[in-house]
């Protein structure tokens, strides 16, 4: 049987049994991604693209609010009854290691065993407890398990190591909007993609950047799809235009086109004086 978790957010600017509903999306979100990358690890999934059934129910999850302060309650979905026998194991591991995920928060430590992706993922989680409260109260099947204050937790524990083998991506793009508070920006690409940038260093120095081309470098994250949403952690240059990229090119002075176009060159006709050509014109009705 699936064991239950409950966060009891502590403190929360939400009167008891509220949250607010950019906190609220935000622990959503972060929880149903830990799940997915737990879920890929442990059915041994891709860690790009559309997660297979097998991955999507091992890490479906049912998500409460209750009064007691704020409770978030947290549950995996009940397997069916065709469920098999070899699953078991799965969500029994699945199970074990959010919970150490949480305890590793708490303790403002990382495992070894978590991944680059995973990583990022408890990042979020850490991010969106520390926003919703600052005390947080984990339990599991009813037994309190930790508590812990979330302004002791640093989201520098959970950035992936340099020297990992993390996969890195490549984008070039118009930088379309930034916010220099949050360290947020957003990419564009000529074709219409936007790819959003996270924890960007030197944001002022980016800043200048907007409007113009950039070259991107950085930790990727994917979509159910698999498509690039966003890029974490980027190294932002200025970069030249594309060539043939959409933009407003520089006028052309109207002699220039039409020293180019075929045909008559403006200004008289060649080989014939003013008075010919002005005969020439009168014979042909012009």
């Amino acid at each position: 049987m699936a064991k239950q978790f409950e966060f009891r957010l502590i403190d929360g600017s939400a009167p008891s049994g509220q949250l607010e509903a950019d906190d609220l999306i935000a622990l959503v979100q972060s929880l149903k991604e830990v799940a997915t990358k737990l879920g890929r690890d442990e059915t041994a999934a891709e860690l790009v693209g559309r997660p297979t059934k097998r991955t999507q129910r091992l890490a479906k999850l049912n998500v409460g609010l209750a009064p007691g302060s704020t409770r978030v309650l947290l549950q995996r979905t009940a397997a069916g009854d065709d469920a098999l026998d070899f699953d078991l194991d799965e969500e029994r591991s699945f199970d074990e290691r959010f919970e150490a995920i949480v305890f590793s928060i708490a303790a403002d430590s990382r495992p070894e065993w978590v991944s680059g992706s995973l990583s990022i993922a408890a990042g979020k989680l850490r991010a969106a407890l520390a926003h919703a409260a600052p005390q947080v109260e984990f339990t599991v099947d009813g037994r309190v398990q930790r508590r812990f204050a979330t302004v002791e937790t640093h989201k520098q524990t959970w950035l992936a190591d340099d020297s990992s083998d993390e996969e890195t991506v490549h984008f070039v793009g118009r930088l379309r909007a930034a916010n220099l508070d949050s360290h947020r920006f957003q990419v564009t690409d000529d074709v219409g993609n936007r790819v959003a940038l996270v924890d960007v260093d030197e944001g002022v120095q980016a800043g200048r950047l907007l409007g113009g081309y950039v070259d991107v470098v950085g930790s990727p994250e994917r979509d159910a799809k698999g498509r690039l949403s966003h890029i974490h952690r980027p190294v932002i240059d200025a970069a030249p235009a594309p060539p043939g990229s959409a933009g407003v090119r520089d006028a052309v002075p109207l002699d220039e086109i039409l020293s180019r176009a075929k045909g008559p060159v403006a200004g008289g006709i060649s080989d014939l004086t003013e008075d010919e050509a002005a005969a020439f014109l009168e014979a042909i009705g012009r």
